[in-house]
């Protein structure tokens, strides 16, 4: 049986059986309460309920040479299927190959009304800036991270002292934001202007990874279109995004579709994620790029991708928990390449999806159970609505509750 095609306790069986998760691991998961009232009371303000989010996984990933299950949680099943669909063509040519980045997090303290004698006095104390920095947090150093380079950046009438933080496998920002608070202290005292606020920044630009991927032909061809046409095609609609903003914003959102729900699944932080990423080029343009070479489609995504395997509420959440268990990931840099091939799989299967047969077609398939749901579908009647409407293609909310009607009457 397909994974697809099994139910949720099939699918937990499965994750068991492959030891990706613990027995106690799988009965958290059948009994669907990611989060106890005392842990929620810590996490958000004002809060009186839990907002759930579908929990599956994706399939077939082999990420520089290592098979990967991938946990996503987001309420729209086409993206799943999307990415275990674009994963398992690129499978069949190899897989991905990945050039993961170090985790590098920039923090900014920001003054104004300098003189030049203090911006000389904070180049000429450079060195004991990064000292001060250091000391702050001196168990990250202790761990390989720390400080890596202090630089001092004129902006208008404004002065920035840019502290670069190898943040390890932690996303960082509690860690930076805490070495800017001490070190601004050593620059007040340093310099007669004013220190205006130190935070860190979700710029990402010493956090891009590299993720290339092929295709053959074969793999890319349909009943009415060769691979090659295929390929050609994608080739085009790539190109057309890098002239048309507009077009290049949906092509990234596709990428951003696996991306986000992949961090979500792994309590990341997607909104610091969705900030780095579209504001990565100064000219907006597609994330990817496909090109044809050697009769193979060729696709590279290039983009920062923030993300932590340990720390905040990667450790607070049992479910962040599980998913760093079912991918088997052991260090931020593993989880940064099967985030960014996520990434690339996604956008394979839109784009093939848009040249061929259009995104509606298999959308809509598998949409068909949440309108099913809208037309007041319960229970067994879900999947003998979403059936009819499969084997009509008239996906609309009235023909929905039309068949339920005649469902329920029957």
């Amino acid at each position: 049986m397909k994974i697809y095609q099994m139910s949720d306790k099939q699918r937990i069986a499965y994750l068991l059986s492959k030891r990706l998760i613990t027995i106690e691991q799988a009965e958290f998961l059948s009994n669907r309460e990611p989060l106890s009232s005392q842990l929620s009371d810590g996490l958000s303000e004002n809060q009186v309920g839990l907002f759930g989010l579908p929990y599956g996984f994706a399939t077939d990933f082999l990420v520089d040479g290592k098979e990967y299950l991938v946990p996503m949680a987001i309420e729209e099943p086409s993206v799943v299927a999307a990415a275990s669909n674009g994963a398992k063509r690129i499978k069949n040519s190899g897989g991905f190959t990945t050039e993961p980045s170090r985790r590098i997090v920039t923090g900014q303290i920001v003054l104004e009304d300098l003189t030049a004698e203090d911006i000389q006095k904070l180049n000429d104390a450079k060195s004991h800036i990064q000292q001060i920095a250091n000391s702050a947090r001196p168990s990250l150093v202790k761990r390989g991270g720390g400080v890596v380079d202090v630089e001092f950046v004129s902006a208008g009438t404004f002065y920035e002292i840019d502290i670069k933080v190898n943040t390890v496998d932690a996303m960082g920002a509690n860690i930076v934001n805490s070495i800017l608070e001490k070190t601004s202290q050593e620059v007040s005292d340093l310099v007669s202007g004013d220190v205006l606020c130190c935070i860190l920044s979700n710029s990402g630009v010493d956090q891009v990874i590299t993720v290339k991927a092929k295709v053959s032909f074969d793999d890319l061809a349909t009943k009415d279109m060769s691979g090659a046409d295929v390929a050609k095609r994608i080739v085009k609609l790539t190109e057309f995004a890098k002239v048309s903003t507009k077009r290049a914003v949906t092509h990234n959102k596709g990428i951003m579709n696996g991306i986000d729900a992949v961090l979500i699944a792994t309590g990341n932080d997607f909104r610091a994620q969705e900030a780095a990423v579209h504001s990565y080029h100064d000219n907006y343009q597609p994330f990817s790029d496909w090109q044809i070479v050697d009769e193979q489609l060729v696709g590279i995504l290039q983009i920062p991708i923030e993300v932590g395997s340990v720390g905040g509420a990667i450790s607070a959440l049992p479910m962040a928990k599980i998913s760093l268990d079912i991918m088997q990931v052991t260090n931020s840099q593993q989880l940064q390449s099967v985030i960014g091939a996520v990434g690339l799989a996604n956008n394979l299967s839109a784009i093939r999806a848009l040249v061929t047969t259009g995104i509606q077609a298999g959308h809509m398939s598998l949409q068909s159970k949440s309108l099913a749901i809208s037309a007041g579908a319960k229970n067994e009647e879900i999947a003998e609505v979403a059936k009819k409407l499969n084997q009509t293609k008239k996906y609309s909310l009235e023909y929905a509750q039309k068949i339920l009607s005649e469902l329920r009457n029957s």
